[in-house]
Formats: C-alpha cells, structure tokens, sequence
C-alpha cells in the first residue's frame, strides 16, 4: 500500500549508532534514497562496504523479516546469484528491532553493498537487454519456491491491483496524461484483470527497474547485480517480466528492440505460455500507468523527497506513447 504517513528519519547518527552497537561496526556512513525507507551505506574499509536499510514508521516488522528472509534462501539456493548478502547482529539477529527517538518501534536489516553503477547511468545496448532478461529469469528461478508470510502482502506495485490507482487519482490536484490513465484503467479491469488473475504465479523480484540493477563501473556490457527486493510480492509471473522490461526502456528509438531482446533472453530460461505473452504488451504499458500515477501522488505528497525528483511529465511522455502503442498491439492480437 501507499505511504502517507508523514516521514519520520531517524537519521544518520543514530544509524551509526545501531551499527556500532548491535554490529560493531564502525566506518564511513552515507545516506541513499528509498521510496518508504532509509538506507545507509556504510564503508568500513577499502573494498568492503554495507548497506544498513531502516524500514518507515508504517512499515511492519513482517516486511523487514521478508527482505532478511529473501536474501537468506538466495543464498542458500542461488548461491551463484549477484544478490546483496545478509549480515547479522553480534546476537545473530537477521532483523534489527528498536525503539526511535519518539518511541516509535522500528526495524533494521544490513546486507552487503553491490559495487559499481546503476543501469540508468549507463550507456544501453542488446547486450545488457539481454543479460538482464536472463538475470530477471534466473532471479524468478531462485525464488521459485520461496514461501513466507508477508509475500502475500498488498503492493500498490503488483500490477493485479492496478484498479488501486482509480482513488489516488482522485487526490492529486493534476495527473499527466490522465484522460488516458482513466481510460486505460477502465479497459484493463474490463479486458486484461480477469485473464491476469488466472496466469502462473510465484514470488517476484517485481522492482527490475534500471535503478536496482548494477553494472561493471570498468564495462557497462556487464550487468553484474540486482538490489531492492523491497516490493517482492506473489503475483502472476508475466507481471515481473513486465517489469523487468521498463527497466530497459531508456529512449523511444530503441523501445522495441529493448522489449523483445529482453523478453527473448528471459524465455531461454523461463518460457512463458501463450497467453502470459499476450498479456506482456498490457502489463508494460500497465506499468507505466502505474510508475505515472503512484510517482506523482508520492511527489504531491512529499515534495521534498529526493527518490522521485527526476520523473516528471517531461520523463513519462514518450513512454506513454510507447504504452498507447502497446495497447494498439494487444487489442489487435486478442
């Protein structure tokens, strides 16, 4: 679900603290940015650095269990997978529990820092596409048969719930491109929910996006990492997929060629049937409606935050073509 509860950082000195205390650790603390949550990057000597994420003041302690639990069966039955790795307390707690400054209960995990560069900052080609693509389907293999609690979560994320926009829509002041939001909303309860809610499901990364994967700093051709599973969710397996392709689109010029060599390199470990690939041209420009939609109400509501500052109206508007585009091809394939 959305977060309007309003900020409540607890900072990086207490940060520092939790990691001296409960860790021993003791280094060079910087802050990154989260949509709910805070993450410190923490440089304890050369070539060995953390990342410690505090969870939001609404976040439950089911989600920080999730994350520790993710990282943990990765490590144990994807071994080989480019994955952060978790790091426990000096009483080997996978999950931090403590009390703000405003006797607010919160929780904490600290995993290992993927060094190198986030996928938006680099130069894209058909070979990241396609390492990607197999990157995304080995991740979906090694979460397989994951199971916990909290995976069956409600996520503002998870594209079955796309008709939760239809409300946040009616609290912002000014949505870009909305009389195509609405209408898309409307068809895809009316054409698509149906069909997505009967496709394959597991738990999903459900976050591919070029800003949680991580590149070569010496040779960005080689994708070498994926971070954040903050909005992993069980939800039909094509909806990751979908996912995974935004992450590759960074220019209309070269869309569609993203879409399908992603898409092609995925299914060489992880066919999809027939119909999850009649339902991918939906999900993508579903996504997009999404990232439009939720991206403006979090930038209404917390103006100051840094996390969505650089997707505006000017950043979606050839994606919403590309989503018109898309809608044109599925109505036109069944």
């Amino acid at each position: 679900m959305l977060d309007a509860t309003a900020p409540s950082p607890v900072g990086g000195l207490v940060a520092a603290q939790l990691l001296d205390k409960h860790y021993g650790l003791v280094g060079e603390l910087s802050e990154l940015t989260g949509e709910r949550d805070e993450n410190f990057r923490l440089k304890v000597r050369v070539g060995s650095e953390l990342v410690l994420k505090v969870f939001g003041l609404s976040q439950p302690r089911g989600e920080a269990e999730l994350l520790a639990a993710v990282l943990e069966h990765l490590s144990l039955h994807a071994p080989d997978l480019p994955v952060p790795r978790l790091i426990r307390s000096r009483d080997g707690l996978d999950t931090l529990r403590f009390v703000d400054s405003k006797g607010h209960e919160r929780y904490a995990v600290l995993y290992s820092f993927l060094p190198g560069k986030q996928l938006i900052d680099t130069c894209r080609s058909e070979t990241q596409y396609r390492q990607c693509g197999a990157l995304l389907a080995r991740t979906a293999i090694g979460l397989g048969n994951f199971v916990h609690p909290a995976m069956y979560r409600p996520v503002i994320w998870d594209l079955r719930n796309l008709a939760w926009l239809r409300p946040l829509i009616q609290q912002l002041d000014a949505l870009p491109f909305e009389d195509f939001i609405c209408a898309f909303i409307d068809e895809f309860a009316h054409s698509v929910s149906a069909r997505l809610d009967r496709a394959p499901r597991q738990f999903v990364h459900n976050d591919f996006n070029a800003r949680n994967l991580i590149v070569d700093a010496h040779d960005e051709t080689r994708v070498t990492g994926v971070i954040d599973f903050g909005d992993a969710v069980h939800t039909a397996r094509v909806a990751d997929v979908a996912v995974g392709v935004i992450g590759q689109l960074s220019a209309p010029e070269n869309a569609e060629v993203a879409f399908r060599a992603f898409v092609e390199a995925y299914q060489e470990l992880s066919p999809l049937d027939t119909e999850e690939l009649l339902l991918l041209p939906w999900l993508v420009a579903g996504r997009i409606v999404q990232n439009v939609t939720v991206t403006s109400w979090y930038r209404s509501r917390h103006p100051d935050e840094q996390h969505f500052t650089a997707f505006g109206p000017d950043f979606f508007a050839w994606r919403i073509e590309f989503a018109k585009h898309l809608c044109t091809l599925a109505r036109s394939s069944g």
